[in-house]
């Protein structure tokens, strides 16, 4: 039987992080509800499970973010937390972009919300 301690970080860092983009997928759906326009609001996708930083995004930024299931939104300085399982993509002034390297990379794309959808409706 598999441990929490034999559970490989790239494998936590992955359900970490796509934990918080499953929470941004629905704050997504309700913003688009409620036809919110300007900024938006994001939860850190950082690896940190107790991290509660709240990003703000255009709609275009998030879209263009989860055109690639292995891109993730951190707040500046998150991506330590991630034990070398990302690479920076992409900054900006409130946030940076994200790469899942590795058998990390390889997890989130299985996991990805969208990767499911995009199935479904096939």
């Amino acid at each position: 039987m598999e441990s929490v301690k034999t559970r490989t970080t790239a494998e936590r860092v992955a359900y970490n992080d796509a934990a918080f983009r499953e929470a941004n997928e629905s704050i997504r759906e309700k913003a688009d509800e409620w036809q919110m326009q300007g900024l938006l609001p994001a939860l850190c996708e950082c690896a940190d499970t107790s991290c509660r930083v709240v990003l703000r995004l255009t709609p275009r930024q998030y879209e263009d973010i989860r055109a690639n299931p292995r891109w993730f939104i951190n707040a500046h300085g998150h991506h330590r937390s991630a034990k070398g399982w990302v690479r920076i993509v992409a900054e900006h002034d409130r946030f940076v972009v994200v790469e899942k390297i590795g058998e990390a990379g390889e997890i989130v794309e299985q996991l990805d919300p969208r990767a499911e959808e995009s199935a479904r409706n096939r």
